[in-house]
């Protein structure tokens, strides 16, 4: 494979990766324009954890890895409802 081709699948994927974190963000910036304070948008962890058959800590693992949005507020973390039915789809 000649230089050029390495170069260019090099920044394909990294266009990629980029294009990924650019829906990620957005998608946490209009979770954001929810209401925190409206319980009934969120969801808790152990609520969470229940729809999903899971370990609560795994809810919370899947946060801090990006791969579900939660937000903390004070010692607890509040999941939006939307993030549950992003799941399913």
């Amino acid at each position: 494979m000649a230089k050029a081709e390495k170069a260019e699948m090099y920044w394909q994927s990294r266009l990629m990766r980029l294009e990924r974190r650019m829906e990620y963000l957005e998608a946490r910036l209009n979770a954001k324009a929810v209401d925190p304070n409206n319980d009934s948008d969120y969801y808790t962890v152990k609520e969470m954890a229940a729809a999903l058959n899971v370990n609560r800590l795994t809810v919370i693992r899947r946060i801090e890895q990006g791969k579900l949005i939660g937000y903390k507020i004070g010692k607890a973390w509040r999941i939006p409802k939307s993030e549950l039915k992003g799941i399913f789809e």
